[in-house]
């Protein structure tokens, strides 16, 4: 995590030298970062739920949510890496110990250093943590968080459903994933590189697992 900072901070600046990106560095792979909660036992869950769309982060007031196919080829590799270390999708968040939540940051270029308690705060969209359930009234990062967010990014966190008696009320980030690229004018090729990137967050998470 450490080293997002001084690497966005180089492409920004070569960026910033040439007008327009070279076509033939439009098939590169998305820089993958992630991160979780070092004193989490992720052997200690089983199920979790995903919402059925992927909530789209911008400027406006209104949510909007991206419920296309691609959206579900994004969805369905995301749950296929959850079965593949042993976590059970489930129909209800009531029922789950997990939460897992997908966001597409489209076209919002801020930076944001978070180990505050508030995720998201002033942005449209349901996934507050109001929507994991009533007694939660904030998120909370045991790990510090520092993005440079650009066109093309998403992000995945994973949230802890089971201590819904704590004191604190409020919802742990056990794990989190950052994924960026560029993107090209073929939606196919955008779909193909964000799947080897989801991929590729699972295969740098090996503590992943309940197996």
């Amino acid at each position: 995590m450490k080293k997002l900072i001084p690497i966005l901070f180089v492409v920004a600046v070569l960026a910033a030298c040439q007008k327009e990106p070279s076509l033939s560095k439009l098939d590169d792979d998305y820089v993958v970062f992630t991160d979780y909660d070092k004193s989490a036992d992720f052997g200690e869950y089983l199920t979790y739920y995903m919402p059925d769309s992927v909530l789209l982060i911008t400027n406006n007031e209104k949510a909007t949510y991206w419920t296309n196919e691609d959206a579900d080829y994004i969805l369905e590799t995301f749950a296929d890496n959850m079965a593949a270390r042993g976590f059970t999708l489930v129909d209800s968040k009531e029922d789950a110990d997990l939460g897992l939540q997908v966001s597409y940051i489209e076209d919002v270029r801020y930076f944001v250093d978070y180990p505050n308690d508030y995720w998201w705060w002033g942005y449209p969209g349901y996934w507050g943590p109001g929507y994991w359930g009533s007694y939660w009234n904030s998120w909370y990062y045991p790990y510090p968080v520092v993005y440079s967010y650009s066109v093309n990014s998403f992000l995945a966190e994973l949230v802890d459903l089971t201590n819904k008696n704590s004191s604190n009320r409020r919802l742990t980030i056990l794990w989190d994933s950052y994924m960026a690229g560029l993107k090209s004018g073929s939606p196919r090729l955008n779909r193909n590189l964000i799947i080897q990137a989801i991929d590729q967050s699972f295969v740098q998470s090996p503590y992943l697992t309940n197996q």
